[in-house]
Order: structure tokens, then C-alpha cells, then sequence
């Protein structure tokens, strides 16, 4: 949000329709559209689960691949959430490109930040409220400022994170 500031003041305005001052609830968090977005655009520029790996069972070609029993077989969100096919100008920070049912439009596993199948992640609903009632929260009592000094650096370990941490200095709204 520190590096958006329209983006920034469309989801202010979200909230304060909204949430009218008081602070948000999970029965907010359908309402809060935009701000919705906004966790989903950052989720596609930043998953965090950027590489997931299966194992072959058995035998098979993939996209006219031979992959054999046992070999693990790498899928990144990183690399996909990217891709101009389905993301257009796929570089840039757009929540809006959400509405509209964008989801819906998107071929499967074209948007997979959780992963996907039967080995979804269990809590990406709860983790999807908690990211919009945080956002909101946070957001509704406090603007952002990145510290420029600090570069923030993507870090891609287990999980992908931010190698030096993020600083941020916060100011009451």
C-alpha cells in the first residue's frame, strides 16, 4: 500500500463505507470487496508458496513431457501468476484486474497461491478473511511509508519472504 497510493485511497474509502469508523468483523469481510483485491493481487505478485513440488505415482507425460514414477515435478506461482496469457501486464500491481469475476475467466490453476486439488491448503478460506479483516483493520488507523533506505528484497527459501525484512514506518490516520 506504501508504494500504491490510489490503491491506498480506494481501499480507505472501502473501509469507511463499510465499516462506518467501527472496527471490521468476519461478517465484514464479503463487503470488503476491494480490499479483497488487494490480498489477491498481492498473493498473485507474491505468493507465498512459490514453488510447489508433487510426486509422480506412476508413469505419465505432462504437456508432452515423459515423466516417469517417483520423479517430483515442480509447479511455481510465482512463474504462473506472471504469465501475460492470463495476467495482463503481469509485472504491475492491479487489484482491480479482480473485478469482474476475473477468477471465474481464469483457466484452472492459472491463480494457485494455496496450491490446488485435494491438497489445497486447509486453511486458505480462513487465511484469505484473516488477510481482508487485517488489511482493514490496519489500514482503517494507519498509513504506510516505506523507509527508503531499506530495500525490500523477495527471498525465495522454504516459504518466499522479504530477505531483510520490511521497514515501515506507521502514522495515525
Amino acid at each position: 500500500m506504501a508504494l500504491h497510493p490510489k490503491e491506498d485511497e480506494r481501499v480507505i474509502a472501502e473501509i469507511r463505507t463499510v465499516l462506518k469508523g467501527r472496527p471490521p468483523s468476519a461478517a465484514d469481510a464479503e463487503h470488503l470487496r476491494y480490499v479483497e483485491y488487494v490480498i489477491l493481487e498481492t498473493m498473485r505478485l507474491y505468493p507465498p508458496a512459490y514453488v510447489i513440488g508433487r510426486e509422480a505415482m506412476r508413469d505419465c507425460k505432462i504437456g508432452g513431457y515423459s515423466i516417469p514414477a517417483g520423479a517430483t515435478v515442480f509447479m511455481s506461482p510465482w512463474v504462473m501468476h506472471r504469465d501475460p496469457r492470463y495476467f495482463e501486464d503481469p509485472q504491475a500491481f492491479h487489484p482491480a484486474r479482480w473485478d469482474h469475476d476475473q477468477m471465474k475467466r481464469l483457466p484452472r490453476y492459472a491463480y494457485f497461491p494455496f496450491g490446488g486439488g485435494p491438497r489445497i491448503c486447509i486453511g486458505n478460506t480462513f487465511a484469505m478473511m484473516e488477510g481482508i479483516l487485517l488489511l482493514a483493520t490496519i489500514a482503517q488507523n494507519f498509513r504506510f511509508e516505506l523507509l527508503s533506505e531499506h530495500p525490500v528484497t523477495p527471498d525465495a527459501t522454504v516459504t518466499l519472504r522479504p530477505r531483510y525484512g520490511i521497514k515501515m514506518r506507521l502514522s495515525r490516520r
